[in-house]
């Protein structure tokens, strides 16, 4: 039969029917919303196809052989039971959209950084704690979802970063901060719903609207304070956390003006990242003199300069500043990144009418010790 494409959905198939070897140059096939539990070795001599949904089935696993179908272009296995993708799935070097939501995984395969035409990823409704620094390699993404992941702490700068990155989607997650270093042509996001968010990067003000001031409400969690950079903001006592790999930010105005040559030379490393993945090269690591050193070639950019016209990537040292819009009924505080001072005057003396500052001081070992006895303040209230 000459056919490319097969509508076979809501059809209570158990099993993938073996008639589809009767469909020559079969391309697309839709099994959605069926019973199927297994994908069998036979569909995978099919590699003429191009498009494969399988959706809303009782699949537990992926096969290992699935590299075979060569031309895959397209593959949802949402809304199953899969607890685990195969290693292999980066062999699909052809793939530009995955949907693998609604699922039990934990990881992604650090495999997946092959898929160099990976275009739209959706790994929401899931269970994963973090993300696989390698999926920073998938350099034509350009649509990721990684919402309704309930114990995900933190979405990698280096993969918000990504350079053809326009839509985003994170919220319902666990995060404790967003990530500062945003796409350039990013075009939607929606991330603001996590209730341990208690600050905005200005990045993101373009997205922001007052009425997610009415979300649910913050709701603070328990991590380790150990390696976290944090400040107080002192109008309303809030403890804020910046980004991994902070160790140190100005305020605006300040007497300093430095830019420092340590993030001169992580910038200069990262060019590299261009031609090899430098976080993965462990000859580099081991000839750094500081074990943090590699840490902060990992992560990559942390933040970007909120100065439109510059925009620079920051890595470790910056000028900060939280900001309240004025007269707005809005509460929620803003946060900017500066890469010298002369960014940060120009900005402050560009937005003077729309925003105001508030004052900020680095936490330090009492801080910490503050918020241990408040935790256990409201502890006691609530016994």
């Amino acid at each position: 039969m000459n056919k490319t494409i097969l509508h076979w959905s809501y059809l209570n198939f158990k099993d993938v029917p073996m008639d589809l070897f009767l469909y020559e140059d079969l391309e697309e096939v839709y099994l959605k919303e069926n019973y199927i539990s297994v994908i069998p070795k036979w569909l995978l001599n099919i590699t003429t196809l191009k498009f494969i949904h399988l959706a809303g089935n009782n699949l537990s696993e992926l096969p290992v052989d699935i590299y075979m179908l060569e031309n895959l272009e397209f593959l949802d296995v949402s809304n199953n039971e899969i607890k685990e993708l195969p290693k292999t799935l980066g062999l699909l070097l052809r793939l530009q959209q995955l949907n693998v939501s609604g699922n039990q995984l934990t990881e992604l395969p650090v495999e997946l950084n092959t898929l160099r035409n990976l275009e739209q990823l959706n790994i929401a409704k899931n269970q994963f704690r973090r993300l696989p620094l390698q999926l920073s390699e998938c350099v034509r993404l350009n649509e990721l979802n990684v919402s309704e992941n309930e114990a995900l702490l933190h979405l990698p700068e280096r993969i918000a970063n990504l350079p053809m990155l326009q839509s985003l989607a994170a919220d319902r997650c666990a995060l404790v901060y967003l990530p500062a270093a945003l796409s350039k042509f990013m075009n939607h996001v929606r991330i603001f719903h996590n209730t341990s968010v208690n600050y905005i990067p200005m990045i993101y003000e373009r997205f922001y609207q007052n009425f997610y001031d009415n979300r649910q409400k913050v709701t603070p969690i328990a991590i380790a304070k150990k390696g976290l950079f944090c400040v107080r903001e002192l109008e309303t006592g809030k403890r804020l956390v910046l980004p991994v790999g902070t160790r140190k930010v100005y305020a605006v105005p300040s007497p300093e003006n430095q830019v420092t040559l340590y993030d001169d030379c992580l910038h200069a490393v990262q060019t590299l990242n261009r031609h090899l993945p430098v976080y993965e090269n462990a000859a580099l690591h081991r000839l750094l003199p500081e074990p943090y050193m590699s840490a902060h070639i990992n992560n990559g950019p942390i933040a970007r300069c909120t100065t439109t016209n510059c925009s620079s990537c920051l890595y470790t040292t910056y000028y900060f500043m939280v900001v309240k819009r004025r007269g707005s009924a809005s509460k929620q505080l803003f946060t900017c990144n500066f890469c010298t001072h002369y960014c940060a005057l120009q900005w402050l003396t560009s937005n003077a009418k729309k925003y105001y500052q508030l004052n900020w001081k680095v936490c330090d070992a009492d801080d910490d010790a503050d918020d241990d006895d408040d935790n256990g303040d409201n502890d006691k209230t609530q016994s």
